[in-house]
């Protein structure tokens, strides 16, 4: 059976994944952390099982907690969508290096914008991101029919 590494665009897709997949783990953790650190819970039981009272959110953790669940939205689609790209045979080296890499850039920058309050560059990463995705999912599409 060949091997599917042994194309270009499925390694560089396997690299943009999992430096993905690495960042919306670190984001969870850090989320998890600072709750942790801070006593800043979502759950009732939570407080409970710690023998506090609820408190107000803080505001950084719900930021983070925000981003992690912007990353579910896109880079979950991004990691279906650019794996059949890329299989397939749908995008090539040179196109993926357009769109995959761009995409992770930009979602691994859109976190730090998130994090901090950078605004416009929240919107405008997110809209790199989401216009790299669009166009890898019009060649998939395009390569289907």
């Amino acid at each position: 059976m060949p091997n599917p590494l042994q194309d270009q665009a499925v390694r560089l897709y396997t690299v943009c994944a999992s430096i993905l997949v690495i960042k919306m783990l670190a984001t969870g953790y850090l989320t998890a952390l600072l709750r942790n650190l801070r006593g800043v819970y979502v759950s009732p039981e939570d407080y409970a099982f710690r023998g506090k009272q609820p408190g107000p959110p803080d505001e950084q953790i719900e930021r983070i907690r925000r981003a992690h669940r912007n990353d579910l939205e896109t880079i979950l689609p991004f990691l279906a969508i650019a794996f059949l790209a890329a299989i397939s045979g749908a995008v090539t080296y040179r196109a993926a290096l357009w769109l995959f890499v761009p995409f992770t850039v930009v979602r691994v920058l859109h976190t730090i914008a998130y994090a901090f309050g950078l605004q416009p560059w929240r919107s405008i990463l997110f809209g790199i991101g989401d216009i790299t995705l669009l166009v890898t999912t019009i060649l998939l599409l395009r390569s289907a029919m």
